[in-house]
């Protein structure tokens, strides 16, 4: 089943993606294999849709789905999800490329007025960024996660792995005090500005018996100890082959789930980790 890829520069309209040329994919994972590991998939497609990619209203019959993101891998489970849960042909989901920074970044694009008006009409709006109402005062829509602590465990697990892959992290570096004492800072967070969301994916984290902390300044949710790591591991985890952006100064490019198996194994080995490269 093949699947195209249009590419376009940074300057050129992102919404024209239909005449791009195509690129084949030969090099990337086999879809049969993808479309095996996430026979449903609608807890990943709503981990995804309520992060970074969308789904919006176009015209009073159609809603459209989006992703941008900078991760192909992403990029693919969303096409994926699509695929298995609504039945849709591989044409129906529109696929462009453009780089930014010299980076590359990628989109995909759906228009149903059917397969939106269904979620819609069971989770309710995918909208959770501010706005500001007539007198400027900065305000979020209503919103709530589709699942909460009763929810099925393997369906939060689901949800919260394609959550953190898309707006979370692992952080693993040399932190050092004013005393010039060093220390290994390990942690995995997730970015989330909306009030009532923060308190949400804290909730079911706990339901998962992973305890986080809620960093309201700097609007993050972050599991910092060694048992909470171990557990968020063994029952969330990254969506295989999602890396880090270059946003990191010392993981650029490494696997998420890779750097979080090296934070894991430098309990009681702190060495192994103080005397890679990246921190010479």
């Amino acid at each position: 089943m093949p699947m195209n890829i249009h590419t376009q520069s940074s300057t050129e309209n992102a919404s024209s993606a239909d005449n791009q040329q195509a690129t084949p994919w030969e090099t990337w994972e086999s879809p049969q294999r993808l479309y095996a590991e996430y026979p449903n998939g609608k807890a990943t497609l709503l981990g995804i849709l309520y992060t970074d990619g969308c789904l919006s209203k176009m015209s009073k019959y159609t809603w459209r789905f989006y992703l941008g993101n900078t991760s192909l891998e992403i990029i693919i489970v969303f096409r994926a999800c699509m695929m298995n849960i609504f039945g849709l042909d591989s044409q129906k989901i529109r696929i462009a490329q453009k780089m930014v920074n010299g980076k590359p970044y990628y989109k995909a694009v759906v228009n149903s007025g059917h397969y939106g008006n269904q979620l819609i009409a069971q989770y309710g709006t995918f909208r959770t960024l501010a706005y500001k109402d007539e007198n400027g005062e900065k305000l979020y829509p209503y919103a709530h996660l589709p699942f909460n602590t009763s929810s099925n465990q393997k369906e939060v697990s689901d949800f919260l792995r394609a959550a953190f892959s898309c707006d979370g992290g692992v952080n693993l570096y040399i932190g050092k005090s004013k005393t010039g004492y060093k220390s290994l800072i390990r942690n995995v967070f997730l970015s989330c500005h909306h009030p009532k969301l923060q308190h949400d994916y804290c909730d079911l984290l706990s339901s998962l018996e992973i305890k986080a902390r809620l960093l309201l300044k700097d609007n993050k949710i972050r599991i910092e100890r060694r048992e909470d790591l171990q557990k968020f591991q063994e029952k969330v985890g990254f969506l295989k082959g999602v890396k880090i952006t270059q946003h990191s100064k010392y993981w650029q490019g490494w696997e998420k789930n890779i750097v979080l198996d090296l934070a894991l194994s430098s309990y009681g080995n702190v060495g192994s980790i103080l005397n890679l490269p990246q921190f010479s």
